[in-house]
């Protein structure tokens, strides 16, 4: 199973490999509205070599981000259309180009948090393979081709940029013939009015030989030229392809074969580029038969006698005659010839001028007459213009031309400029109180009585929006006069952000040529705004700026106070955090409003929670004095409060024992109660808890001690039995650590007492060189000494512990034994005389002679 699907796609990649099928193409993105775009790309598809089966339902591209290649989204695209490329000429059609364009499209909205970044986006799509009978790349069968795009963010700056790419570039529809000049305007058009620059670069290839390779980031392989081309020699030609920057392309090939070039186009808006578009052709080159002879123009100019193939510079006065007469003849005769106008130095549509743009030529012999008329006012004033008249045939694939340029200057007709005769002067500057009624009169002429057009423009304010008023007074040919009206009451006009305006008046006349013969008037005006005090804020009765240090859990107060020299005026008191808010800071402010002298406390308690909203640092606090007086002019006071915020002052608990100074050591015998009474003490009275770190491995010893937590004072008992198991090896000190930690939980800085208290667990030592008595008397006369025992005997320890006392006679025979170190022997039923004892120990022996008297 598995080596059937392994197979099965073997032979579907091979299938599409060989789908050697693109001519070209490139991307489009419209925008529709708001955040919407239209998404097309256009792909030109070779139908003559190119396999049916390579047409992509659809086409799934991907965006990325300039600044670091970084991927942002897909975009999916449909087929959505296809048509075939028509010939310029019907008749020129050759069997072995034919080319369709496939439309695939999509409707997108953009997220303005993915596409805001000032340097923009680019889109990619690739594909393989090229036609596979390109002549000027190295494997055009296993050359794919990376559509690209680039456009820029819809953001710019938090304002909405608007942008849609150049688009409808036309394909090449038409061959070129061998050692023919071959010309195309291959431009777009922007729908944005915005320019396009055009440059031949080096064609596009894609990542991997696939059918379809996932869209990778720039930078983009490109295609193996064949020897002896190169970017700036794409196709073999005298001259070779080039591309002037308006987007016209030309080439004089020299050999056949189909050759594919790249152009970018750059869109540019305001001199800054936004955006650029690449796009893939072909052009198909043939050894065509001889196309004949071109056309031959020839012209009279206006006034002249005779016909004549090249003119000089004409100028023509305002009564001239202004038509030419043209005369096309052709040799090959039987021949159709088209004629048209085309503007060289300045934009304009022209085919009005000329008489006729068809005709036909019977014979050798024969003319197509033609007349070009031009208007009495010129294209461009003060400089002459330039008109090319193209004669072409229909020869395949593209006309024979001949061209005949036209130079001319022409004088428009006399005019007088209008001009303002009141107010004199071009420049007035005018200063006047608010709340005044401000009334200025204008009058302006014109010597010929042409109708005449005012303009008043407000330099960077709306008119309107300040209740400027223009009143016509009069109003007819030759003459207008009007009236400037302004009520500069700042209670309708916001005076307060701006009281300084200049106006410009333009007055122009509608002469015969509408030419640009303006008369202006410039005015200044300053409305002076009543005087107004300035407000003062004060803090604890200074108008200085501040600096506080504040901890966390510190509580501060300050006096805050504003006052106005105007007592009407309505004084608005408040405190702004600057880039913070002060209720995160534990600051507390009430705004206070009212007139003349105002109060209000600002109070400070940084708790540990600000400490999780806010870093510790410097903090400014602008505590502002406004007031609103009749023009809302702002004039406030800020004094700036700066508070240090710091972390909260923390002294550590401390630990003692037995309520005495900390030991470092203390030692115990073995077999004795070791109870000690752990105090612990806050001094800041915060939250505490002790804690026995190794508490699990010295329980295991037996010792007790549970831990405790609160505020202030803490009472930790620590118990232990000891025993001789605590002893090390033969009988040796037992060694034993306890560390012992008050913790406060004070928030930031934390602070802790530790208690490294060793206890040393000793086996007791016992001395054993003692005198026992050697003499008792047991008679029950005096009932002193009657019975024999030995009050100090060594006590025991854990190396040794008594085991027995026997006492014998002279004759070895015992009389007494016990196993009790208290023992008492009263020798009652002895004789008088010396007996002898022995007291044993576990590793250890007493001997001695004792005398019994009677």
């Amino acid at each position: 199973m598995h080596r059937f699907v392994l197979t099965l796609a073997l032979i579907l990649f091979g299938a599409y490999a060989s789908a050697t099928h693109i001519v070209g193409g490139e991307f489009e993105i419209l925008h529709i509205e708001g955040d919407r775009y239209l998404f097309r790309q256009i792909q030109y598809f070779d139908v003559i070599n190119g396999n049916p089966q390579a047409k992509d339902l659809q086409i799934d591209a991907s965006i990325f981000r300039k600044r670091e290649n970084v991927f942002v989204r897909s975009v999916l695209m449909r087929y959505q259309s296809e048509s075939l490329v028509p010939y310029t000429n019907p008749e020129c059609t050759n069997d072995r180009l034919v080319t369709t364009r496939i439309v695939y499209t999509t409707e997108v909205t953009l997220d303005p948090n993915l596409f805001s970044d000032p340097e923009g986006y680019y889109m990619v799509w690739e594909r393989c393979c090229r036609n596979n009978i390109i002549t000027n790349i190295i494997r055009p069968e296993e050359t794919g081709q990376t559509f690209y795009i680039e456009f820029p963010p819809i953001r710019k700056e938090g304002m909405e940029f608007r942008n849609s790419s150049p688009q409808l570039f036309p394909p090449l529809s038409d061959y070129a013939c061998v050692n023919r000049f071959y010309y195309v305007d291959f431009r777009g058009t922007d729908p944005d009015g915005d320019s396009l620059v055009y440059s031949l670069v080096k064609p596009s290839n894609s990542s991997e030989f696939n059918p379809l390779p996932t869209p990778t980031p720039a930078p983009h392989p490109t295609v193996v030229w064949q020897s002896g081309i190169n970017t700036a020699y794409q196709i073999p030609g005298n001259p070779t392809l080039e591309i002037n920057p308006k987007g016209f392309l030309t080439v004089t090939p020299s050999e056949e074969g189909l050759f594919v070039f790249s152009v970018k186009c750059e869109e540019y808006r305001k001199g800054v580029k936004i955006g650029e578009v690449v796009r893939d052709f072909q052009l198909f080159v043939i050894d065509c038969p001889d196309p004949g002879n071109a056309p031959v123009i020839q012209v009279k100019p206006p006034g002249g006698n005779t016909f004549v193939s090249e003119l000089e510079m004409i100028v023509l006065k305002p009564d001239d005659d202004k038509c030419f007469d043209f005369k096309i003849a052709d040799k090959d005769g039987s021949e159709t010839i088209s004629i048209r106008a085309e503007a060289v130095n300045f934009e304009a549509s022209l085919q009005s001028i000329l008489s006729a743009n068809i005709g036909f030529v019977e014979s050798p012999e024969d003319t197509m007459q033609v007349q070009v008329c031009l208007p009495d006012c010129p294209y461009l004033l003060d400089e002459p213009f330039f008109i090319d008249i193209i004669a072409g045939d229909f020869t395949c694939p593209l006309p024979l031309m001949d061209t005949m340029r036209l130079m001319v200057f022409v004088e428009p007709p006399p005019n007088n400029p209008p001009k303002f005769v009141m107010p004199v002067n071009d420049d007035i500057v005018i200063s006047t109180l608010e709340g005044s009624e401000l009334e200025l009169s204008f009058s302006a002429i014109d010597q010929d009585m042409d109708s005449l057009l005012l303009t008043v423009v407000g330099v960077d304010f709306d008119l309107e929006e300040y209740g400027v008023e223009i009143d016509t007074v009069l109003f007819e040919n030759g003459k207008i006069d009007f009236n400037l009206r302004w009520n500069t009451d700042c209670n309708i006009y916001p005076f307060a952000l701006k009281n300084e305006f200049q106006l410009k008046f333009y007055i122009d006349d509608y002469d015969q040529c509408q030419t640009d013969n303006r008369d202006s008037v410039i005015l200044n005006i300053t409305i002076q705004l009543p005087n107004n005090s300035n407000p003062v804020v004060l803090v604890d009765g200074s108008s200085e700026n501040r600096e506080d240090i504040v901890h966390v859990d510190d509580n501060l107060t300050f006096a805050v106070r504003a006052f106005d020299g105007d007592p009407t005026d309505l004084l608005t008191l408040q405190a702004i955090g600057v880039g913070f808010d002060i209720a995160d800071l534990g600051i507390d402010f009430e705004k206070k409003s009212g007139n003349s002298n105002i109060f209000s406390t600002l109070s400070v308690s940084v708790g540990c929670d600000a400490y999780d909203l806010l870093p510790m640092g410097m903090y400014d606090i602008l505590l502002i004095a406004e007031d609103d007086d009749k023009c809302k002019v702002s004039n406030a006071d800020t004094l700036v409060l700066t508070l240090n915020v710091l972390p909260p002052i923390n002294q550590a608990p401390e630990i003692f024992i037995n309520s005495e100074v900390i030991k470092d050591t203390i030692v115990v015998n073995a077999g004795e109660l070791l109870d000690l009474e752990i105090a612990a003490y806050d001094p800041d009275n915060d939250s505490i808890a002790v804690t026995l770190l190794n508490a699990e491995q010295l329980a295991e010893s037996g010792v007790n001690f549970s831990g405790s937590s609160g505020f202030g004072n803490l009472y930790n008992p620590l118990v232990w039995p000891t025993d001789c198991s605590l002893l090390g090896e033969n009988y040796a000190d037992g060694i034993y650590n306890f560390k012992i930690v008050a913790t406060d939980f004070k928030c930031i800085v934390p602070k802790s007492d530790t208690l490294n208290l060793t206890v040393v667990v000793h086996d007791e030592a016992i001395e054993y060189d003692i005198l026992p008595p050697n003499v008792f008397t047991p008679n029950a006369d005096d009932r002193i000494n009657e019975s024999y025992y030995i009050p100090d005997l060594p006590g025991d320890n854990c190396r040794r512990q008594f085991k027995e006392v026997i006492i014998v006679n002279r004759y070895g025979k015992e009389i007494f034994s016990s196993n009790d170190r208290d023992f008492h022997w009263y020798g009652t039923d002895q004789p008088t005389g010396v007996y002898y004892y022995l007291i044993t120990y576990t590793d250890f022996s007493l001997r001695g002679t004792i005398s019994l008297l009677k």
